[in-house]
């Protein structure tokens, strides 16, 4: 099961993203066991897959639950009222409830992200600015909580690196983005 951001639901890309090339060869590799059920939401955080993933866990029974946002989190809100707002503050206490959801159904729990950004051509968007420098911070912090629980992270950061093309806005990988990020991390066992 996939949970996630825009990037994990596949957006800029008509074949479905990374998600839906990881799904269908998932599938044909063994149709009768094997399914993908990618329920990624744009403009999700961390906090909000936290909140929603144990209602999708129940009928579903995954066995491994691949958790794809953050980038999210680390953005800043241009407006001056929403300063005070920052994603970034508290991504244990959402990570956290995540890896004791995903133990509580027996699942294993994949972290992949942030994918490298161009801030250059983000500026405004939806009101939010995003930056390099809170997504590696944001990468810091996957790496580190994965490590200090035993959870899988993807580092998603470097099939990107230096690669301007795949992505459409500086923020979403278009199709070829999307087919590098595949190729990774079908050869990382996702």
């Amino acid at each position: 099961m996939i949970v996630g951001d825009s990037i994990a639901y596949g957006r800029c890309d008509p074949e479905g993203g990374w998600a839906g090339q990881f799904a269908t060869a998932h599938i044909a590799a063994d149709e009768h066991a094997h399914r993908v059920l990618n329920l990624a939401v744009p403009g999700n955080t961390l906090a909000d897959v936290s909140e929603q993933t144990p209602a999708l866990l129940p009928p579903r029974h995954p066995d491994t639950i691949v958790v794809a946002a953050g980038i999210n989190d680390s953005a800043v809100p241009l407006a001056a009222s929403d300063t005070g707002l920052d994603g970034l503050r508290d991504i244990t206490g959402p990570l956290d409830a995540l890896l004791a959801t995903a133990r509580r159904h027996h699942a294993r729990l994949v972290v992949p992200g942030p994918l490298r950004l161009d801030e250059s051509c983000t500026g405004d968007f939806e009101g939010l600015r995003f930056t390099a420098a809170r997504a590696l911070e944001l990468r810091a912090a996957l790496r580190t909580r994965g490590a200090e629980h035993h959870v899988d992270h993807l580092d998603l950061w470097e099939p990107l690196r230096d690669r301007p093309e795949p992505s459409v806005d500086g923020l979403h990988p278009g199709t070829e983005g999307h087919k590098e990020l595949y190729r990774y991390l079908s050869t990382h066992h996702c």
